[in-house]
């Protein structure tokens, strides 16, 4: 499993940690690891993520994170295959990481992770499966910032 980060939107320097978000996106997608196939992890801002809400799920308003799982291609092939694509919309995480008492870095990792963990099939619908993700989201965060001793 190869995880890309591409930043279409002007997130300063210093939060743009990409061997964190791979780190912990892998974590979310463990089950998944031994398969030949790639996942975007795309943070942008306001104005493209309301697009792609528009576009692809007729949702008129910005969220914090989009998650787009891909069919296997029913063939085998040497090169990888596009597992799915997770959209971040930064100024969403800016804005709401003191609310939940995160960095900047934690809240952007909290919406990759939790657009990782529905690729990984988890759900949300309800609040016990949202208390379940989030809790898993929190553990992949603070396993991926411990600093070695």
């Amino acid at each position: 499993m190869k995880i890309n980060i591409f930043y279409q939107t002007d997130i300063p320097r210093y939060l743009r940690r990409t061997g964190l978000f791979q780190k912990a996106c892998l974590q979310a997608l463990k089950k998944f690891q031994k398969e030949k196939a790639e996942v975007n992890i795309v943070f942008v801002d306001e104005k493209e993520i309301l697009r792609v809400n528009k576009t692809f799920l007729n949702h008129h308003y910005v969220t914090d994170v989009i998650s787009f799982n891909h069919e296997r291609p029913p063939f085998v092939c040497e090169e990888p295959w596009a597992f799915g694509d997770v959209y971040v919309c930064y100024p969403v995480a800016r804005k709401n990481a003191p609310s939940f008492q995160h960095t900047f870095l934690q809240e952007m990792m909290m919406y990759a992770v939790h657009g990782c963990l529905h690729l990984a099939g988890l759900d949300d619908h309800t609040p016990e499966e949202r208390a379940e993700m989030d809790r898993q989201a929190e553990k992949i965060i603070k396993n991926t910032l411990k600093k070695p001793a």
